[in-house]
């Protein structure tokens, strides 16, 4: 579920003093903030932003003064004097580039991927009536495409495998976000893409649907044993929980799949938060320990509308907040399968 890189021309929202160091500032730019010399930027600034894992060729990072700060050219976040600090700033080669405009060719920045690593089972020609699910943008860069007020779901962002299962057209599928999977001839319990499939819950209710739709798919993500560093509480096992689900042509409204996952009583993500959008509430979801029974981290959260609508800048609103936590953890693996 890949976030597109953005490199943007984007005005400084505010300024406000480092807590612990004289000579240093917050900036805060779109959703993200970051730590900077006192007085070089005021409010309003047009700057170019360089957010975390954007890989800066060195011809730049080099006139820029920060190739010492990157990681083999990766932009990573930083804690400078207890502050969280996310990328870094620029002036603008060309201060009349309109604000909004995606500067990521223009400076030959790429976008950090994660090492690809396969799990069991074969890889087989995907089917159309079978879609990955929705890419999820971040908050931070789309901060204002849902409006304060609007009802939205907060769920717990889960650090594991994407995949989806379905029915369609009577003909079981499963696979990652990327490939579909053939069903393996045993120990479906051991695969990540087939193992929803062993649960009861899951099967009743995509046959539930099958019944009157050509097509169902469940999205959710497999997690625990040998998938990532956070567990979940299934250190020895591999566990599931689903986040959303395509019944026919279209994607629930969260009111029907709060419904349909409680009325079946398949696993699924927590909810951490129902009602009137606000990013103070957002932000507080996102930290602190999991709500699954284990002691790491949250990852981050999804934030979705209740109503499901579309933007024209992203397409399905669905949007995605990693924690300041998350962003730090130098510990955390970050595997994506193939």
């Amino acid at each position: 579920m890949a976030s597109t890189l953005i490199v943007p021309i984007a005005a400084i929202d505010s300024i406000v003093p480092h807590p612990n160091a004289d000579r240093l500032e917050i900036a805060h730019v779109l959703g993200w903030q970051v730590v900077v010399p006192k007085g070089r930027y005021q409010p309003g600034d047009k700057v170019v932003y360089f957010p975390p894992d954007a890989i800066v060729p060195a011809v730049h990072s080099d006139r820029f003064g920060v190739t010492q700060y990157l990681a083999n050219g990766r932009v990573k976040c930083a804690r400078l004097r207890g502050v969280p600090s996310q990328g870094f700033l620029a002036a603008p080669d060309d201060a009349t580039t309109p604000l909004g405009t995606n500067m990521a060719a223009y400076y030959g920045v790429t976008k950090f991927e994660p090492p690809v690593r396969t799990f069991a089972g074969d890889a087989i020609d995907d089917h159309p009536w079978f879609p990955r699910y929705t890419d999820l943008e971040n908050w931070r860069n789309f901060a204002t495409v849902i409006a304060p007020g609007e009802p939205v779901a907060i769920t717990e962002k889960v650090h594991g495998s994407n995949v989806r299962v379905g029915i369609v057209r009577g003909e079981r599928m499963a696979g990652s976000n990327r490939i579909r999977r053939a069903e393996p001839s045993s120990r479906l319990h051991e695969n990540p893409y087939w193992l929803p499939f062993t649960l009861p819950p899951v099967v009743a209710m995509l046959e539930h649907f099958a019944q009157d739709h050509e097509r169902v798919i469940l999205f959710g993500e497999t997690f625990g044993r040998g998938v990532q560093s956070f567990h979940y509480g299934h250190r020895g096992s591999l566990g599931f929980a689903a986040f959303d689900l395509m019944v026919g042509d279209r994607y629930l409204d969260w009111p029907e799949l709060k419904a349909a996952l409680q009325q079946f009583e398949v696993p699924s993500v927590p909810v951490l938060y129902e009602g009137p959008f606000d990013a103070a509430t957002m932000k507080a979801c996102a930290s602190g320990k999991t709500t699954f029974d284990d002691t790491h981290i949250r990852e981050g959260v999804v934030l979705r509308p209740q109503r499901e609508r579309f933007d024209d800048r992203i397409g399905r609103v669905v949007l995605k907040y990693v924690s300041d936590e998350y962003l730090l953890d130098e510990r955390k693996t970050d595997f994506t399968e193939a």
